[in-house]
């Protein structure tokens, strides 16, 4: 064995080896760098791996056989021993070997230095702006350097008053919260690289330190294209409401004097809006608002009360009113149903109104509050959403929530604005995003529909996954289908989890076999007593059970009966009926049809379906 291992070495068989691996490596980043700008197919770096995988053995039988000499290629058996130059030619491969590593270092630093941060969604490339304006901005959350780390809200409401004081000038670009507050002081990002990823020219980043009755209150403002501080200050200020109002203006009213020196023109920084005189229902307001923005199951409630002891410590605190209104409103969506949630959103969103009547979150909370209503009240819902939009157009609740009512009334072209508009004011906005790529399937762009999915993913997003199953089933794609499939899962309990390798099952059969085999799976969920009203149901198979299940045609606000790709759903009985029961037929006959569907004598419709076959 010992001679054996001695004569490859040799024979250079181990160093051709590694050069191979090397090469071998080099080739496939060649290939995968240009596979995208040649379109080429997307098996091509398979089918490359292959190629050199059968070529391996090849080279080494190669390198055994023959021999490199002065006179060319010999069969190493005719070489003599003496006239070998098999150690030379050795060295050689060295050299190519050390070459090719140095490129594969250089190659991994590279594409290190250029990997966008991990958590750090991708922006629609249709949403993108061309270019970086000098009167762009960014204000990130503010740092907690409070000594128990508890102030994290308080420091987020205060970067956000000013950011909201910031947007209110014209001629200043401002991001949104949402896209902003992904880079948090924790982030390990420099401010050149957040500043490109915002696509913004400035950045105000800052900090909060309180103890007691007193706070600090560093800002800095930044240039990233020069990574140069334009200004910079530090507040020490009594903890009280009418401190921190002032605070958030002398920091807004210096930011604007530097950008307008920097951009040489004249800008006048409006004040803070002065909301409460009293600190703690300040705070409790602040608390509300971050847990409503971060809403679940624990948090909802929980914000709730925030807010109510905000307005019951100063009961002419506008906006807690109108966030109250909103938190009742979308309680009963989470399966909240102790308390009668559309009385108190409507009273609410009211209360605020009689305080500010131009307060746009009232009127977006009483558009939902009526929602909630058996049918749903459309005409009253969409006057108070086009209310909102009028008093504050770039609103991304008004243009969201209006949108998926528009999307459930079939009126899929002006939802497609209302989410674009959405997206172009929160870009990282994840709900936006996922029901912008909804409505996209649902006006037949399957593959902008993909495309507009892909930056939620990073991200957890998978409530619109099931709308994608059906589209998915019927493509070339197994991989992405599988994916969904397996992620949608993750979200349902563990005692039905067993639907899934079913669902999998189905889903992957012949197109010929796929509508006997979704039978045979609705009927083992209708004998295993699966209940069709959960909500494990309904986010992974409500897309499935319509002709099995007369009950799920109860469930309407997720806009199903228009999803394409599903067998049986596309103009089903239950589809028509369930656009019946929700009023929407009578909205069509009062307030026009959507272009693909039209009226049929005095009270019935007809529709051209989404992805009918």
């Amino acid at each position: 064995m010992n001679a054996f291992l001695a004569e490859l070495r040799r024979r250079n068989v181990f160093r051709v080896a590694a050069a191979y691996l090397v090469a071998g490596w080099l080739v496939l980043q060649i290939v995968t760098a240009i596979e995208g700008p040649l379109n080429l197919p997307g098996w091509t770096d398979t089918l490359v791996i292959v190629l050199l995988g059968l070529a391996f053995p090849i080279a080494l039988i190669l390198a055994w056989a023959f021999e490199v000499t002065p006179e060319g290629v010999k069969l190493t058996a005719a070489v003599a021993e003496d006239d070998s130059i098999a150690s030379k030619t050795g060295r050689r491969i060295d050299y190519v070997i050390a070459g090719g590593i140095a490129v594969l270092i250089a190659l991994i630093l590279w594409q290190q230095s250029t990997r966008p941060p991990a958590g750090v969604e991708t922006l629609p490339p249709d949403i993108v702006a061309a270019g970086i304006g000098s009167n762009t901005i960014a204000v990130l959350p503010f740092a907690d350097l409070s000594t128990d780390g508890d102030q994290t809200y308080f420091a987020d409401g205060i970067s956000e008053e000013i950011l909201n004081v910031l947007a209110q000038i014209d001629a200043l670009d401002v991001t949104s919260r949402t896209s902003a507050f992904v880079f948090r002081s924790d982030s390990n990002l420099s401010i050149p690289d957040i500043a490109a990823a915002l696509n913004v020219r400035h950045v105000l980043e800052g900090s909060i330190r309180t103890a007691g009755s007193t706070m600090r209150i560093t800002a800095q403002l930044i240039d990233a294209e020069t990574d140069q501080h334009l200004w910079s200050e530090t507040f020490d200020r009594q903890f009280d409401a009418e401190n921190i109002f002032a605070v958030q203006d002398e920091i807004a009213a210096a930011i604007t004097e530097a950008l307008a020196e920097q951009l040489g023109i004249d800008l006048a920084a409006p004040t803070a809006d002065r909301a409460t005189t009293d600190v703690n229902a300040y705070d409790a307001y602040l608390r509300g608002r971050e847990l409503f923005l971060n809403r679940n199951y624990t948090n909802l409630p929980l914000a709730i009360s925030a807010f109510e002891r905000a307005v019951e410590l100063d009961p002419e605190f506008a906006q807690a009113w109108a966030l109250l209104g909103a938190a009742y409103g979308v309680s009963p969506g989470w399966s909240f149903s102790d308390r009668d949630y559309q009385t108190l959103a409507r009273q609410a969103a009211r209360r605020a109104l009689d305080i500010q009547p131009a307060n746009a979150t009232a009127y977006v909370a009483l558009a939902q509050a009526e929602s909630l209503t058996v049918p749903p009240n459309w005409p009253v819902m969409m006057d108070y959403f086009d209310r909102a939009i009028e008093l504050d157009p770039s609103n991304p609740t008004a243009r969201l929530w209006r949108g998926q009512q528009l999307r459930d009334l079939g009126f899929f072209d002006r939802a497609l604005e209302d989410l674009d508009r959405c997206v172009a004011a929160e870009p990282l906005y994840g709900v936006c995003l996922y029901n912008r790529a909804t409505v996209l399937l649902l006006v037949g762009d399957v593959d902008m529909a993909l495309e507009a999915l892909v930056p939620t993913m990073a991200t957890g997003h998978v409530e619109s996954y099931p709308d994608f199953l059906g589209v998915l089933a019927r493509r070339d794609d197994p991989l992405l289908l599988a994916f969904m499939i397996r992620e949608t899962a993750d979200t349902i309990p563990q005692d039905v989890r067993w639907i899934v390798p079913e669902l999998q099952r189905a889903l992957s059969d012949e197109v010929y076999d796929r509508e006997q085999a979704l039978e045979q799976f609705i009927r083992r969920l209708a004998d295993s007593g699966f209940d069709p009203d959960s909500d494990a149901y309904i986010s992974t198979t409500y897309f499935l059970a319509f002709r099995a299940y007369d009950r799920i045609s109860n469930i309407g606000s997720l806009g199903w009966y228009w999803l394409p790709g599903y067998p049986g759903l596309s103009g089903s009985d239950a589809a028509r009926n369930m656009i019946r029961q929700r009023g929407i037929v009578d909205y069509w006959y009062s307030h026009g049809f959507p272009p693909h569907c039209r009226p049929v004598g005095d009270d019935d419709f007809d529709c051209d379906w989404p992805g009918a076959d």
